[in-house]
């Protein structure tokens, strides 16, 4: 048990600072940047048109997150894939640092609807590789784009070079630990050193590469090489409807085609959204928050409206995503008594 209790320690410790950072930033920070009484002024006087728009790209969001797994474990109906992944979305951001508890709930998912072992863990690491790469990704792309458009200065090609080059090294190491079991461990072997300083500055003790990267070669290898293209396209999907619905919150409060093009907000998205990755508060609650709305004025939008913004995107993709993970729980409790304590039939080979 002793073992257990720095971490949970350290769970609570990252609760209360995260509680402490939303306050902070919902109520002292965005009030300077622009009153939310002007923000829900003019989220008020949204025509019911771009209503219906916004709540038409929230369903669209909540519909498309689960291909993902259909992608990964083909045979998986969507039934299957709705509740595995929405159910690990509210556990990954409810929680800080939820991530390893939603991979946990997952397997437990996927195995209650048949899916066997093997494909469960196949599946759940290739979501975990496309993620991050999508994750870092996407702000080096968005950095080319903004470079492309012609704010060509010296910070954004710097910081566009350095981001290729990090989702090339990414790439690079992924392939030589989904090639071969000799490759991984060749990987690991030389990888292991940098994290032992690293981890060492921190005082603890690193994980072991070597296990890490060979069971990702053993789980996700033969499903990557098959379903790689599917994988990509879900994934991309799933990364890409949380802007869709920022650009129709954006346009719904007429800042297009000035004072922000649609790729600058795909920047100020893709760059705010990488804070997801260093789980403070749950969901990036207050970071992801602030980190955007400076981004949007940044790029020229009123303080107020980029706080309107942000507001109509968290109540259109995330807070209506959080219920539906809810939903997913009560429909995951329902089949588990349908079948009477037995597995569901299994997922076609």
């Amino acid at each position: 048990m002793a073992a257990g209790s720095p971490s949970k320690k350290r769970t609570i410790i990252t609760a209360i600072l995260g509680v402490i950072i939303m306050v902070a930033v919902f109520a002292f920070l965005f009030p300077n940047f622009g009153t939310y009484q002007k923000a829900f002024t003019q989220i008020a006087e949204l025509p019911s048109y771009w209503i219906w728009i916004l709540v038409a790209a929230g369903l669209f969001n909540i519909i498309a997150y689960p291909l993902t797994a259909i992608a990964a474990i083909p045979g998986l109906p969507y039934r299957a894939a709705f509740v595995d992944r929405q159910a690990g979305f509210l556990v990954s951001n409810i929680i800080p640092g939820g991530g390893a508890v939603a991979v946990g709930t997952q397997y437990s998912i996927l195995a209650k609807y048949g899916v066997p072992s093997a494909k469960s863990a196949a599946a759940v690491s290739a979501d975990a590789i496309w993620t991050y790469l999508m994750v870092l990704g996407t702000p080096a792309l968005a950095v080319v784009l903004l470079v492309i458009e012609g704010r060509s200065t010296a910070g954004y090609t710097t910081a566009a070079v350095v981001g290729i080059i990090v989702v090339a090294a990414s790439i690079l190491g992924i392939w030589l630990v989904l090639r071969s079991k000799s490759s991984a461990e060749g990987l690991a072997r030389r990888l292991q050193p940098i994290a032992n300083r690293l981890w060492r500055l921190f005082k603890r003790p690193a994980p072991d590469l070597m296990s890490i990267l060979g069971n990702y070669n053993m789980e996700a290898s033969a499903l990557v090489r098959e379903r790689w293209l599917p994988l990509t396209l879900t994934n991309a999907l799933a990364q890409m409807t949380p802007w869709i619905v920022l650009i129709a919150a954006l346009a719904a409060l007429g800042v297009f085609p000035s004072p922000i093009t649609p790729i600058e907000a795909f920047a100020a998205f893709s760059i705010a959204l990488l804070l997801t990755s260093f789980p403070i508060t749950p969901g990036g609650l207050g970071t992801v928050d602030a980190a955007l709305v400076l981004l949007l004025t940044g790029f020229g939008i009123e303080n107020s409206t980029a706080v309107a913004a942000d507001l109509i995107w968290r109540l259109v993709w995330f807070l209506p995503q959080l219920l539906v993970g809810l939903g997913a729980f009560g429909l995951y409790y329902f089949d588990s008594k349908r079948s009477k304590g037995s597995a569901l039939p299994p997922v076609p080979s």
